[in-house]
This record gives C-alpha cells, structure tokens and sequence, in this order.
C-alpha cells in the first residue's frame, strides 16, 4: 500500500487533512519533494557588523555583477568576496525598523530609506553612493528629488513613493532621466492617492506597476500625454501589510496582507494561503520583530519564499530563523529552517542563473549551494482499514536516499498520538516497525547532508486488526 506525501496543509487538522502538516526543509516540486541546501557563505570576513537591512543584486551593460547590502547606518558593496562601505559621505541614519530599497535604473543603483536624502550609484563609474541631489545638482536641472522610502522602474520611470511629509504620495522622474524631478519637465509629476489605503509600502517594476499601500493596491499605466500614467485601484481593502513582503516574479507579483497570502495574476488578486497556511504563519510569526520580514523569488525553481523570525527564535535581537516556500506552479507550500537577517534574489559572475541568496546571520553573503539540511516529511492521517485497527509491519521510504521512519497510531482522535521507536531502513529498503492502531502516520527523516533528489512517500506493509 502506497501512501504519497501529500500537500503541506498546516492550516487543517490532523485527521481527515488530504495533505499533511510537516514538510520542513523541502520544497515541492510537481510530483514530489526535493531538499533545501544548506549556505555556503562567499564573502569572507565581514565588515558589516549589523543585521542587514535589505539587499539587491544587479548587472551592468558590462554583464558585471554588483551586490549592495544596507544596514541602519551604512552601505555596503562586495567586491573580490568583501563587503566594504560605499556610502562616502552620504548620511545613512535609520532606525531599527527601517529598511532599504535598492532599484535599479539603467547603469544606476538607487538606494533609499525615507530616513536620508536618497543615493545613486553609477555601476562601472561610481567609487561611493553619492545623493541623488548632487547628481540632479550637476545636471543643472532645479528640483531635487523629497525623500522616499521605496521605487520601482516602470516603462522609462523612476517611480518613488512614500514620500517625507506624504506618505500616500508617488512621484517619477524624467523619461528616462532621474535627474528631472520637476513637474511637467520630461513627463515628471507627482501623484497623491486618495483614500484609507495607508501608506505606501513597495512599488513592483514592469511595463505595468503596482503601488501597495497597506490596505489598497493600485496599478500605474503609463498612457502619455497630458496624464502621464493612469491609476487603476485593482484592490480597494487589501494591500501589503508589511514593507518587505512583496517580491516579483516578471508580471506574477506575491506578497502578505492583512489575511494572508496573495498573488497578483493578471490583476486578479489570488488567495494563496488560505486555509493552507495563514493561520500556521500568524501563529509563529513574532510579531515583535515583522519588521524583518523579507521576501524574494527564485525563478529558476518557481518559488516565492518570506523570510521571517518565529516565535520560538530565541534570538532577542530578531534575527530571522524561517523560510515559507511557496511553489508558484504547482500552488504547494513548505517550510524550512535558516539563520539570516535578509534574502534576496542573487546574479552569479560566473553564470546567468539568478540564485537565492542571504545575508546570513554572522552577516556574510551566502548562497542555498552546500549539502542538503535534515529533511522532514509526513503522510496524512489515515484510517487503513475503515472501522477496523491497523497492524504495522514495516515502511519503505519512497526516497533515493537512506532515511529514518516513525510511525504514529492513535485509537480515537481525542488521545495523544503513540510513536514507535525510529527505524532505520535495511538493505531491502524497509524499515522494520511493529505499531498498531486505528489511525495512522508515517514520519519520514532525511538525515543532513544525505544526497538525494526525490523524496514521494511511503510503501506500507500492514495488516487488518480488530475493531
């Protein structure tokens, strides 16, 4: 009898649950679970002696790769395996709860915090950050860009949002041109959104962009002319309830609201979390410290992934320890372990595949490439043989490496759950186990740094019992 290992569903009871409630250190792949890697860190000793703010990686017409990572009072820039400071003398003075957006615009890096006057760097040219005003400054041009928090390019603009003194404020450059930010020149103006959205938290890039506010999502056309950009409310009570939670895959926008999870397709704004796993991630989120929350796509694997710190973090200082892993193909989720403080999406020198990277938590760059992490996995609970108790046997892991198998039964739903001892597999494959009851699970352990690729199920030996 073969039982597959079904959809993570934390968010459903054991029993009757057509999934299962653990799948840690995996992700889904279309017809079974493949192994979380563990980091490997490739910046050495670092200069950075903060918990990162937030991170960006981004490539030159040169096809040079330059990583950036901020802090609360610093920006930093990873040359030959080093993070050095390249603020210059720019002012970087945020507070805890701040946090950095880095877009980029061409040749150039934009840097921004709501805290400081914005800061460009110029890849393949510039040495330091520098602000935005000189360059605006030099340029001859008269208005210098207000402080913001967050951007994003749409068509030919830098959008900027949640500006000092108007939190509910966008305002874009010149075409093609972030040295114009007075109105009217070059096609750049300002916008204020009206309404009970809240501020704006992120602006996604594309030839469309949307503008999240805290409980309002608005799409940006651009349509020239006199109106520059047309404003579109796609969600009138639903935003981005936290600044970092919104990551992008091309037009397939992920991010976390009020009541969980949701994906922009097509303006359509899909639930993806409920009753899957909104109430597991309110529950062990630590809401003392959502301000940490990050989020980022890995293309090449179709995952959305949050980092976030748990309740169960000792870390006082809120450094995060989870990764909820969202398969945005097959609509399977899972969870895994890390210790870090940012993630984001990361161009390697020596090939084009954008990997996941972290900023992890003894604050090096490391990158998901070492050895597998100890995998965990569960079947649904099953009644085997209806009305009647069930006698295990044996269990063969449906997995192309050795693994560990306990089994749990328990006799009414109302008792607490009786485990085996853990079996380990013998040279057929099987683990041995002798456990009866009614309803029935098989836990399934992958040790670290096991190699393998597949893991699917379980194949069961078991035997009718008495009622």
């Amino acid at each position: 009898m073969q039982l597959p290992f079904g959809e993570w569903l934390p968010d459903q009871p054991d029993h009757l649950n057509p999934g299962a409630t653990v799948a840690t250190n995996v992700y889904h792949a279309q017809t079974s679970y493949k192994p979380v890697k563990g980091l490997v860190a490739y910046s050495g000793a670092s200069n950075v002696t903060q918990n990162a703010k937030g991170a960006g990686s981004f490539r030159d017409n040169q096809n040079t790769v330059f990583t950036f990572v901020g802090t609360k009072d610093n920006i930093y820039k990873l040359t030959s395996g080093t993070f050095s400071s390249v603020k210059g003398s720019c002012t970087v003075s945020g507070g805890d709860t701040d946090f950095f957006t880095f877009t980029q615009f061409g040749q150039f890096v934009i840097a921004s915090n709501g805290v400081n006057p914005p800061m460009y760097y110029q890849m393949g040219t510039s040495t330091n950050f520098a602000t935005l005003q000189s360059l605006v400054t030099s340029s001859g041009s008269g208005t210098v860009p207000s402080k913001f928090r967050v951007s994003g390019v749409i068509r030919d603009f830098l959008v900027t949002g949640n500006i000092e003194n108007a939190k509910n404020r966008v305002a874009w450059s010149g075409l093609n041109d972030i040295a114009t930010w007075e109105a009217g020149v070059k096609s750049s103006d300002t916008q204020d959104l009206p309404g009970s959205g809240g501020q704006i938290v992120a602006i996604t890039s594309g030839e469309v962009g949307y503008v999240f506010r805290q409980n309002q999502i608005i799409r940006m056309d651009f349509v020239g002319g006199n109106v520059i950009f047309r404003f579109s409310v796609i969600s009138p009570n639903r935003g981005a309830v936290y600044g970092q939670t919104v990551c992008q895959d091309n037009r397939q926008i992920f991010f976390y609201a009020d009541d969980g999870f949701f994906q922009i397709s097509g303006d359509q704004v899909l639930p993806i979390g409920a009753e899957k796993v909104n109430r597991f991630f309110d529950s062990d989120l630590n809401k003392a410290y959502t301000d940490r929350i990050s989020a980022a796509v890995d293309p090449f694997n179709t995952l959305a992934l949050w980092l976030y710190p748990s309740k169960n973090n000792p870390n006082t200082t809120g450094i995060c320890d989870r990764l909820l892993i969202y398969n945005y193909v097959t609509q399977k989720w899972s969870v895994a372990n890390v210790q870090a403080s940012q993630i984001f999406k990361q161009f390697m020198v020596v090939n084009t595949v954008e990997l996941m990277d972290i900023i992890s938590e003894n604050f090096k760059a490391a990158i998901f490439s070492g050895k597998a992490l100890e995998a965990e996995l569960e079947t649904k609970e099953t009644e085997l043989f209806p009305g009647l108790r069930a006698n295990i046997t044996g269990v063969r892991p449906l997995v192309d490496a050795s693994s560990n198998v306990v089994v749990k039964t328990r006799d009414k739903l109302a008792d607490a759950v009786t485990s085996s001892s853990s079996s380990t597999m013998n040279t057929t494959g099987i683990a041995p186990v002798r456990q009866s009851g009614r309803y029935f699970r098989a836990n399934v352990k992958i040790p670290a740094e096991s190699i393998w690729t597949h893991a699917q199920g379980i194949d069961l030996t078991a035997s009718q019992g008495g009622s």
